[in-house]
């Protein structure tokens, strides 16, 4: 019974409910009325060229800016152009614009969201200075803040209707009057609530900010390109192409990132602007000409060396207009012409190695005349814009849609560009590790042949133990020693040096050695062998020499010399005096001095090459020390292998090759030591 009573009140309460529901009236929105406190200014503002006089009633004051003033005779302009579009081209100096704005009752402040305005101008509500923007006169540099701002237009509410008037004090750089129009030129003026007005603020500074995204990225990317080819070249400095293509891409990256600085964060000033966007556009031409020029194996020659001082000179020109010496598109014009010829210099020369069939000529053509011909006709757009032909550079400017975003045309040849750039280096870097690969085993075959020159075991004589340690600095090297038996229980040694090292040196030493070993089948005079040596080397030494000294030792012991210039051998820790002569290979039919030295049993002997004692020391303690002659001559009794490990760990940087001789004398057993 009480669950009955329960559900009957509730299905009472319910049908009332519904009954008072249907006699509610639906919820209405009234855009009149209950819109957001916030109206657009865009329209005719009044207008007036020159400066306002003093107001009489406050002499600090200005008279336009005062709200009594009436302006009724004053010509209307449109602020969404600049005034050099209706009626005042290539005005410069000051200008006035004035509108009223009525605000409704309320309680909150209200502010002025004011568009771009080129370029320094003075913010008046009612009559007192609300704000400003850039440098007044007496400076000439024009204000570069082209962004939306915010000036507080009343700082409380009021409980009725008001009206106030907005004054507006332009001023108008000389500098920039000829090719840029003063005053207001964009929409997205309003006036209303403070805190919708910054809310659009942010809202316009954001979307302008994404404007210039193209710009941003492709700093980025060509920045971090730029830094990994630059590394490439630290790895591979022989290979200069990799660091002018660095540049380039560095300079680049650097302007594009200035250019968003200036236009987002309008920094730096202008007249730094201009010097550095200028520098970076020389440097970037200067890198691309050096860089074809390697890639292409093409010499500049004395045209090519006066273009790239004109680039060098392009970018002073470009602030010429500061000091007044010249107007801005004269500037922009010499600029432009002292970089054109190299441009120019780097299309004929691919085109003419495309031509001729250079693979990389045709992959890198099609690229670089979009990259950077573009570079130049939009140059010559601005500079023609910079003398009344306006339209060209908003042809060449207008950014292409890639949704989301949108990229320049500029920025998009860049990317091309790079890609073509990044191809064309993996297949050079791939040649040249082939290339490397195949070098390698050419260099291993020479190695092998070269070990297969040098003397073996077979060469020991009786009455002699002869060591021998050779280190070439690199895989081949350029010393060379032959031990050959003369027959009647003696030996020749002859040890030398050619000057140089890797491949060129062991192909002159297999050249030696070949030499020595066929005078030897006649002859073991070391006089008559250094005299052959030198007669074969005539001719064939390209500009180096080599050093050589040749020793015959016989049975009994009796050591005969004959020196071509090199270090003379140590006995028993003291060096063997010899006359001087010069090396092999210089001069023709030179006579060569012999010297005798008898040999006593246990008696030693160390021959060396300059490797030894010029070794360098790389440690900070003994930073670029020598080996030098006092310690060889302290090494000298030492085996081989000692004299040449001692230098090898002091600091190796030429082919070392030390050989050491006992005489154990006749009919001794020949032992090691």
């Amino acid at each position: 019974m009480r669950l009955a009573s329960t559900l009957r009140r509730l299905a009472a309460l319910a049908a009332l409910a519904l009954s008072c529901a249907a006699v509610l009236p639906a919820q209405t929105f009234d855009l009149e009325k209950n819109r957001e406190p916030l109206v657009s200014l865009d329209g005719p503002w009044r207008f007036h060229p020159g400066d306002s006089p003093a107001d009489p009633a406050a002499p600090s004051s200005f008279l336009w800016s005062q709200p009594a003033f009436d302006d009724s005779a004053w010509p209307l302009l449109q602020s969404n152009r600049s005034w050099s579009t209706q009626g005042y081209a290539d005005m410069s100096g000051y200008a006035w614009y004035r509108f009223t704005v009525q605000l409704p009752p309320g309680d909150q402040p209200t502010s002025l969201l004011l568009a771009p305005i080129v370029t320094s101008f003075q913010v008046f509500v009612d009559g007192r200075l609300a704000g400003s923007s850039g440098p007044m006169p007496p400076t000439i540099v024009p204000n570069t803040r082209i962004s939306h701002q915010v000036f507080p237009l009343t700082q409380a509410g009021s409980a009725s209707h008001r009206t106030v008037q907005v004054a507006i004090r332009v001023w108008h750089s000389p500098i920039w009057a000829g090719y840029m129009g003063g005053g207001p030129y964009a929409d997205g003026n309003l006036a209303g609530s403070q805190s919708l007005v910054n809310l659009e603020k942010t809202h316009r500074q954001l979307a302008r900010d994404v404007r210039f995204i193209d710009y941003y990225a492709y700093s980025i990317a060509a920045g971090l390109v730029g830094l990994a080819i630059f590394c490439l070249f630290l790895i591979r400095h022989a290979e200069r192409e990799y660091l002018w293509f660095a540049l380039m891409l560095l300079a680049q990256a650097a302007d594009s990132a200035l250019n968003v600085s200036k236009e987002i964060y309008a920094f730096p000033p202008v007249p730094v602007f201009d010097l550095f966007d200028g520098m970076l556009a020389a440097l970037n031409i200067f890198a691309a000409f050096c860089f074809f020029s390697k890639v292409l194996n093409a010499r500049a020659g004395l045209l090519g060396r006066i273009f790239l001082v004109l680039v060098v000179l392009s970018p002073f020109p470009n602030v010429s207009y500061w000091p007044g010496w010249t107007s801005p598109g004269v500037g922009a014009a010499i600029q432009l012409l002292l970089l054109l010829p190299a441009s120019f210099w780097i299309f004929a020369l691919l085109g003419k190695r495309a031509l001729a069939g250079n693979l990389d000529a045709r992959l890198l053509l099609v690229p670089t005349l979009l990259d950077v011909g573009f570079y130049v006709a939009d140059n010559v757009a601005i500079v023609l814009a910079q003398v009344g032909w306006s339209r060209f550079p908003q042809v060449l400017e207008t950014p292409l849609s890639m949704p989301p975003f949108t990229m320049r045309p500029g920025i998009l040849l860049h990317l091309v560009f790079l890609l073509a750039m990044c191809v064309f280096l993996i297949l050079r870097f791939t040649r040249a590790r082939r290339r490397e690969a195949w070098l390698a085993g050419e260099f291993e075959a020479a190695r092998q042949i070269q070990q297969v020159l040098l003397p073996d075991q077979q060469d020991q004589c009786p009455g002699f133990h002869v060591e021998c340690i050779y280190q070439p600095a690199e895989q081949v090297g350029g010393d060379f020693f032959q031990q050959i038996g003369d027959g009647q229980c003696g030996m020749l040694i002859v040890v030398g040096d050619v000057s140089g090292k890797g491949l060129p040196a062991a192909m002159l030493v297999s050249v030696l050695v070949g030499a020595i070993r066929a005078q030897a089948t006649h002859s073991t005079d070391p006089a008559g062998l250094l005299r052959c040596l030198n007669d074969r080397l005539m001719g064939r030494a390209h500009g180096g020499f080599t050093t050589c000294l040749a020793a015959h030792i016989t049975v009994g012991g009796l050591l005969t010399l004959a020196n071509a210039g090199h270090l003379p051998p140590y006995r028993n820790g003291e060096e063997i005096d010899l006359p001087g002569a010069l090396p092999l290979g210089i001069l023709p039919e030179v006579d060569f001095a012999c010297s005798q030295v008898q040999l006593a049993p246990g008696d030693r002997l160390a021959f060396v090459s300059d490797g030894v004692v010029e070794a360098q020391s790389s440690s900070s303690s003994k930073a670029n020390a020598l080996f030098g002659f006092d310690r060889t001559r302290a090494l000298s009794r030492e085996p081989a292998s000692v004299i040449a490990e001692a230098a090898r760990l002091f600091g190796q940087n030429d082919d070392i090759t030390v050989v050491t001789v006992q005489f154990l004398g006749a009919g001794l057993p020949a032992t090691a030591n």
